[in-house]
């Protein structure tokens, strides 16, 4: 059922308190209905006046609070106004939470003068190999079957140099085909600080987190290393969980769905490191698993779920952020990702201590908004 603009179901949404299928439906709504996402943003800020009048302590909401939330922003909706809730300072929201549709939306201008630019790189050089991309844009696809999606191992970090030349050396914004998302991520040494399996000398790391961007859905940032004493032929396979995922794709690849065998093994060379991330869309918290194989012998598979309570490590938190940026420039962000929410993220991400690269990434994605677009 499409929401009217009036509905408190745009309320429930903006605080993350609708279940996924009916996420989902809202957010496709939105998309496809300017009178409708205007409506939206009008109750994102609402959401947003009464986050910040809760500001303080970056403590989780306990329910009694969030249920005052609620209450409130419903019959703000209701009467078109937002209530002083000033002296109810006893929470913050976190970063990533029920609540990130509404913090995503933050007004003003994002200003890194307010961070003092660290004196050292505290850059780690990272691991690439090489992966031509596809013409057009983006990357090949992943031979994909089914509900298995067989895991890309391998990719270079050009993509990046090729947005800072186009955005600072060219004042323009980047192609969709200059725009790889895969590439970005491993141009930074980010590390999956969740679940660690060992495969015959390999790493697997997997950290899970909701999307900062679309509150129905959850990213799982998959880390693979190679072993330290020589290469393997190593293959990583994502099974979506039967009947409970309702959609995945592999963020910054196009499908390849395939009705053949899927792509034989990669041959990882001895201390690379890739990170991947996908997006998925379920029912509950149980989003599937990843199942490997090193040199033919098959590994145990690693369950995915996601723990609402885990806080995001500082590198889940920016490798969300470089996906968000990469969609934005691409215009796939499905219409929930623009200027403002970029710069909310980016001002989320941003701390006096991060290091040299980083920084200088959250400089490039300032200068990117102020770019004409095309």
């Amino acid at each position: 059922m499409k929401p009217h603009q009036k509905d408190t179901k745009l309320t429930d949404y903006a605080l993350g308190e609708l279940p996924p299928e009916e996420s989902v439906a809202v957010e496709r709504a939105i998309a496809a209905d300017p009178a409708l996402r205007a409506a939206f943003v009008e109750t994102e800020e609402m959401c947003q006046g009464l986050i910040d009048a809760l500001g303080g302590k970056k403590e989780r909401l306990q329910p009694r609070q969030r249920d005052a939330i609620r209450r409130v922003a419903r019959e703000a909706a209701r009467q078109g106004k937002v209530e002083n809730l000033s002296s109810h300072r006893q929470a913050r929201q976190r970063w990533i939470a029920p609540l990130a549709a509404a913090a995503v939306i933050i007004g003003g201008i994002f200003l890194l003068t307010f961070f003092q630019k660290p004196a050292g790189t505290g850059a780690t050089k990272p691991v690439t190999a090489n992966n031509d991309p596809v013409k057009g844009g983006g990357l090949e696809g992943p031979s994909e079957q089914g509900n298995v999606i067989r895991l890309p191992l391998k990719a270079s970090g050009k993509s990046l140099s090729q947005i800072m030349d186009a955005v600072r050396g060219e004042k323009r914004m980047p192609t969709k085909g200059e725009v790889r998302i895969p590439e970005m991520l491993n141009a930074f040494p980010l590390k999956a600080n969740g679940s660690v399996a060992l495969w015959h000398g390999c790493k697997l790391g997997v950290e899970i987190l909701p999307s900062p961007w679309k509150p129905s859905a959850s990213l799982v940032f998959v880390e693979i290393q190679g072993a330290k004493d020589g290469a393997r032929g190593l293959s990583v396979e994502y099974h979506a969980q039967e009947g409970v995922v309702i959609d995945h794709r592999l963020i910054g690849y196009a499908s390849r769905k395939s009705d053949s065998k899927l792509n034989p093994p990669s041959e990882v060379e001895a201390n690379s490191r890739m990170l991947l991330v996908i997006e998925v869309e379920s029912r509950d918290l149980r989003l599937g698993s990843l199942h490997g194989s090193v040199g033919g012998r098959e590994a145990s598979p690693l369950p995915l779920v996601r723990e609402p309570e885990r806080e995001p490590s500082d590198d889940a938190r920016f490798a969300a952020l470089v996906c968000a940026f990469g969609l934005w420039l691409r215009g796939e962000g499905g219409g929930m990702i623009d200027e403002e929410v970029m710069l909310a993220l980016a001002r989320e991400v941003a701390s006096g201590s991060m290091v040299a690269d980083r920084y200088d990434f959250l400089n490039l994605i300032d200068e990117a908004t102020k770019l004409p677009k095309k």
